[in-house]
């Protein structure tokens, strides 16, 4: 075997020297692999996919390097080689899986600069396995041996990533109309749609689509295209979003009245207090309001559904003291009006802890809480409110079924789904009557865009 060297400055002489000495073969050869990824983040990795229908075989190869002008056959060994696959998230492909149009040797032949061998999956066994949809089985390959002058240090080995996409999957361009009627069979909201869905491969002949009428994650579809080109179609299920703490994301935080030496901001700065008499960064305070009510609100620019409030009160052991009492309310936003929020469970006084109060969902986009001492005034570390984006139109309430309404087609000569559905809704006795069209308009295979039409 010849020693692997390295051939530097190959692009740099090309790019740097005079025409006649560009016009000059390099006094050495050397042979290797593309840096192509395939969309692929890491080098000395190619992520390849084959389409289900557009044949199940690809080629992998080599360059030369070296000439400008090829008059014989060059060769280079190789062998598939496990030990690439470590620390990758890869697993090696089953040796039943492919078979290669040559087992160890690529040819370069005379007047070509780039040698290939055909790669061509067994449709019984790869298609069929469920990991073979996303970047998972890979062929290592490490070349060996070759009757040029070198193998190039740096690209000498290569990870092929090979997974599979079925016919449908790619960009739609998706239009159409909806209405949604209330239990009455009357419309309460209606508009068009207009958006781009992305379909992913599901399985051969199943794709799941990220949008209806909005596009995301919490829209995701599930297509079954049928030989009869009838579509079966159902909703994904999808964990609900979970709460987080609002605070930070207010646009608004004020109060009836703060000491012009403390800081309202510092009940949603982060610091997580050791006890009510660690004041960290900073705490609000309303001194001197010694038995008078006051209150801190937030307010956002959008709605919420809340469910949990979190209060860390303060006392500096004088002026300000823990509340003797207090509650929480929100803004109603259908009868616009302050209400205590419903079924209020938790609301405490205690110190040297958060006090977590409970209560029924609500929406709005302002909360407050309200409190007093008999005395003294009283003072806050941290106060977090806990909630999730809410619907701002009916359609964007959380989904708990689509089913056919009519019906539902893939037509092949135009690659276009023609869907009707129903919409239903979690907890809503409102639904949305879709019908929709989504015209395949391009995909992205291997880092490449590619255009059907």
């Amino acid at each position: 075997m010849k020693n692997i060297v390295i051939i530097l400055l190959l692009l740099g002489l090309i790019t740097t020297a005079c025409y006649e000495e560009f016009r000059n073969d390099y006094p050495y050869t050397t042979i290797a692999f593309s840096t192509a990824t395939g969309g692929l983040t890491t080098q000395g990795e190619l992520g390849r996919s084959v389409v289900m229908g557009e044949g199940l075989a690809m080629d992998f190869g080599v360059y030369l390097a070296g000439l400008l002008e090829n008059d014989r056959d060059w060769w280079v060994d190789f062998i598939i080689d496990p030990s690439l696959l470590s620390g990758t998230p890869y697993v090696i492909m089953p040796e039943n899986y492919y078979t290669l149009s040559n087992n160890n040797r690529i040819t370069i032949h005379a007047g070509e600069f780039v040698g290939k061998i055909r790669v061509t999956l067994d449709s019984a066994s790869f298609v069929n396995d469920p990991l073979a949809v996303d970047y998972n089985y890979a062929i290592p390959i490490r070349l060996t041996d070759t009757n040029a002058d070198s193998l190039h240090t740096t690209q000498s080995t290569k990870v092929l990533v090979i997974k599979y996409i079925n016919y449908f999957e790619g960009y739609y361009d998706q239009t159409g109309y909806y209405q949604t009627f209330d239990a009455s069979s009357a419309v309460i909201n209606e508009g068009p749609i207009s958006n781009v869905i992305k379909a992913s491969t599901l399985a051969l002949d199943s794709i799941v689509a990220n949008g209806m009428i909005y596009v995301g994650s919490e829209y995701e579809v599930k297509y079954v295209v049928h030989n009869d080109n009838s579509v079966y179609m159902k909703k994904l299920p999808v964990e609900p979003p979970e709460p987080f703490n609002l605070a930070g994301a207010a646009s608004g935080l004020t109060t009836d009245y703060v000491s012009s030496w403390e800081n309202i901001e510092a009940i949603r700065d982060g610091y997580e207090p050791t006890s009510s008499t660690d004041k960290g960064p900073g705490a609000f305070g309303n001194w001197w309001s010694g038995g008078e009510w006051g209150w801190v609100q937030y307010e956002w620019d959008n709605l919420y559904y809340i469910t949990q409030s979190d209060v860390y009160w303060w006392t500096d052991g004088g002026g300000i003291q823990i509340p003797e009492e207090g509650y929480t309310e929100y803004w109603n936003i259908d009868t616009e009006t302050w209400e205590p929020v419903p079924n209020s469970s938790g609301f405490g006084v205690a110190q040297d802890q958060y006090n977590i109060e409970t209560f029924d969902q609500i929406i709005t986009d302002k909360i407050r809480i309200n409190f007093r001492d008999d005395v003294e005034s009283c003072g806050i570390l941290e106060w977090k409110v806990w909630g999730v984006m809410a619907a701002v139109t009916p359609e964007q309430a959380i989904i708990s079924a689509v089913t056919p309404e009519g019906a539902c087609t893939y037509d092949r000569a135009t690659d276009t789904f023609n869907m009707q559905y129903r919409i239903n809704y979690n907890g809503q006795d409102y639904y949305t009557i879709v019908n929709t069209e989504l015209v395949w308009r391009n995909r992205v295979r291997d880092g490449v865009n590619e255009w059907r039409r």
